[in-house]
């Protein structure tokens, strides 16, 4: 079976992982299996049902209908069973995503909806719901020389000291077709995340990063109100709290397994450690040059980060 890596856990799978790199070496011991097995339906009929998901402890069994219906349990076992003449391939995106974001939460991880850069050696994370940007603002921030960390999903780890830090993920950029065209990263495209998709993984090159990443920023994308200029703001931390909240990878899942109040205090410790700023900007591929500049005159000019 492939070996993998993904937000530090050596993960052990029966399928092909597209998009994910696998570990150089076989790993002896894997935190995390992922198996074809046989999966119940989920079914309603109490407060931790509902239409295609059900949570019983913090163990989620969910489905996709006419592609996948997933089972996770204890922070260590994703089993799936693909529906009809649905192909392995086409389940992985939601093992992935719904799936391992699941595994994470049992793991009791702050798991934030964003992706993350590298610079001198600290990450600046940028959250954000799906389709606001967030890879695409990252892998042009890649380009402008920072170092990849991760995409879409980043698992906040704390310290001794309190010092919150990413684990560089192993899964690839994803991006749209015209992001890709327009960040002129056509060879570096892989494959397609989803046969019926124009979005693809995307090889973010060689660029070393730490095996932990201080965290010492964050910044929450947002579509600017029209007419308005676009700008980064510092926030306060009772301002900040709630946009996170809302970024939580999967939160209303995260929610049903009981994370509500852990996640609470694991938001307001992150708070206390870094720095959140919102970036209010248009979500175009032609602004995508003034976005970069915007972000990374913060990074070089200010005292802020």
């Amino acid at each position: 079976m492939p070996d993998y890596l993904i937000c530090g856990l050596a993960v052990r799978s029966e399928v092909e992982l597209p998009g994910v790199v696998k570990a150089v070496a076989p790993v002896e011991s894997a935190d995390v299996f992922i198996r074809r097995a046989a999966v119940a339906l989920p079914f309603e009929g109490d407060v931790g049902s509902g239409l295609n998901w059900h949570v019983e402890g913090a163990n989620l069994l969910f489905r996709v209908p006419g592609i996948v219906r997933c089972q996770v349990t204890e922070g260590r076992l994703i089993q799936f069973a693909p529906e009809g003449d649905t192909c392995a391939a086409e389940a992985v995106p939601f093992l992935l995503s719904t799936g391992f974001g699941a595994l994470l939460h049992q793991r009791e991880l702050l798991v934030l909806h964003a992706s993350a850069v590298a610079f001198n050696g600290h990450a600046v994370a940028i959250c954000g719901p799906s389709g606001v940007g967030k890879s695409t603002l990252a892998a042009a921030l890649c380009s402008a020389g920072g170092g990849f960390v991760c995409d879409d999903m980043a698992v906040v780890r704390f310290e001794a000291d309190g010092t919150p830090a990413i684990t560089p993920d192993g899964r690839q950029h994803r991006l749209w077709s015209d992001a890709v065209e327009h960040l002129a990263l056509d060879d570096r495209r892989g494959q397609a995340v989803r046969a019926t998709l124009r979005k693809y993984h995307v090889d973010p090159g060689v660029v070393a990063v730490p095996a932990k990443v201080p965290l010492k920023a964050i910044i929450v994308l947002r579509e600017a109100s029209l007419g308005m200029p676009p700008g980064l703001s510092r926030l306060t931390s009772a301002d900040a709290a709630p946009l996170l909240r809302q970024d939580i990878f999967r939160r209303t899942a995260a929610a049903r397994m009981g994370r509500d109040v852990p996640l609470f205090f694991q938001v307001a410790a992150l708070l206390g450690q870094v720095r959140v700023f919102r970036f209010d900007r248009r979500n175009e591929l032609g602004a995508m040059h003034e976005n970069v500049r915007l972000v990374l005159d913060r990074l070089e000019g200010s005292d802020d980060w």
